[in-house]
């Protein structure tokens, strides 16, 4: 599988991102080639290209660089994407057995008590952590790309509310306060229809220290569907 990764996956997937006019790909096809022997940690670089590749199909330029992920730019306005993924639990194996098993409706996406806290409370908790990543005087989004069930876009606006709270607390130069938006792309595979069309959500905080303008904000908030390239869900769901 690793060789198969090295020749054939990751040269196809540079390609793709190359007619889409997407820069930095020498130093993102490194990393990949370095991280193929750990298929967590290639996918988690994975997820940087969907983001990429949306973000660009939706008319922004797009670099891809290591800290923060990516920088977008429409029109002349630019801000930094930091990319999180958040892996498959084992609660996702329990549900899809339980939805391959039963031919009624099964409640899915509940964490066990061992996966605590709660998933908006997780969202939450990575934007604070990442929080010397956001670029300062310049827009920033934190993406939240999800293989699980337990994280979607309906806990979005719980998490952004327990951010908020915890910058209205903070110094008036804190680097939370750079933080302008969240962005979830749902890209958890629809087990009842295998479908990979994924939802994206998209929430701003409340205490921004440089404001997203209305172009900006209208057309990550007009960023509502995308379909997960074949090429990276081949690898994700093996």
């Amino acid at each position: 599988m690793e060789d198969r990764i090295q020749s054939l996956i990751i040269p196809h997937l540079i390609t793709q991102l190359e007619k889409e006019d997407i820069a930095g790909l020498k130093g993102y096809e490194q990393r990949l080639r370095a991280n193929t022997a750990v298929m967590q940690n290639l996918k988690d670089l994975l997820f940087e290209a969907d983001a990429a590749l949306m973000f660009s199909r939706h008319g922004f330029k797009v670099t891809i660089q290591e800290k923060p992920d990516l920088r977008i730019e429409l029109d002349g306005e630019i801000a930094y994407a930091e990319v999180k993924h958040f892996r498959e639990k084992e609660q996702d194996r329990k549900d899809e057995k339980a939805m391959q098993d039963s031919e009624d409706l099964v409640p899915v996406g509940i964490l066990c008590p061992k996966e605590e806290p709660e998933a908006w409370q997780q969202i939450a908790d990575v934007a604070i952590r990442k929080a010397e990543q956001y670029v300062d005087n310049n827009p920033n989004l934190l993406v939240i790309a999800t293989d699980s069930n337990a994280v979607d876009g309906f806990g979005l606006p719980t998490a952004v509310h327990l951010y908020n709270e915890e910058v209205a607390e903070s110094n008036a130069d804190s680097p939370l306060r750079r933080l302008n938006a969240f962005m979830l792309i749902d890209m958890v595979k629809e087990l009842w229809t295998g479908s990979e069309s994924k939802n994206v959500y998209f929430c701003q905080t409340a205490y921004m220290a440089i404001p997203l303008s209305t172009k900006l904000t209208d057309a990550l908030a007009n960023i509502q569907r995308w379909s997960t390239p074949k090429n990276i869900t081949s690898i994700r769901y093996r």
